[in-house]
């Protein structure tokens, strides 16, 4: 085999295996749902997000309000930038009655029209975990 040939066959063996999609259990396949930003979006699992004021500016506090499944825990939950990579911010949700509600801010950046996912992780009782990603834009 000359050398050539084998580059060739090395550079067809890694395509075949980049291209091989990774196994992803049930457990860790993110919930999907197509809602707009700042909109309310309700997941398939009776999973429920929604943003009292839908008109966010940064460096201003906001509520995001969350209603899970009766039995379900909240793992975590944190915001990234999706425009421009800003780090991530913890976010604390309280039970109050029968939702679950946080007060954050974000950050000022260079865009006038920044988008931001909230990250959720959920557990329900039987201990399968949720992948729930939400949307919003800030404006200034």
């Amino acid at each position: 085999m000359t050398f050539s040939q084998v580059i060739l066959f090395l550079s067809i063996i890694l395509c075949l295996t980049a291209c091989n999609p990774q196994a992803i259990s049930i457990e860790e396949q993110p919930v999907a749902a197509s809602c707009q930003p700042n909109e309310p979006c309700d997941y398939s699992n009776t999973t429920k997000i929604w943003l009292p004021v839908t008109d966010l500016t940064p460096e201003t506090a906001f509520k995001i309000n969350l209603s899970i499944p009766e039995g379900s825990a909240i793992i975590s939950a944190k915001l990234e930038g999706v425009t421009m990579y800003m780090g991530y911010i913890p976010v604390t949700f309280e039970a109050i009655d029968d939702i679950y509600q946080a007060t954050t801010m974000v950050g000022i950046c260079s865009e006038k029209n920044m988008k931001w996912k909230l990250r959720l992780q959920l557990q329900d009782l039987e201990g399968h975990t949720q992948h729930i990603t939400y949307f919003f834009i800030v404006r200034y």
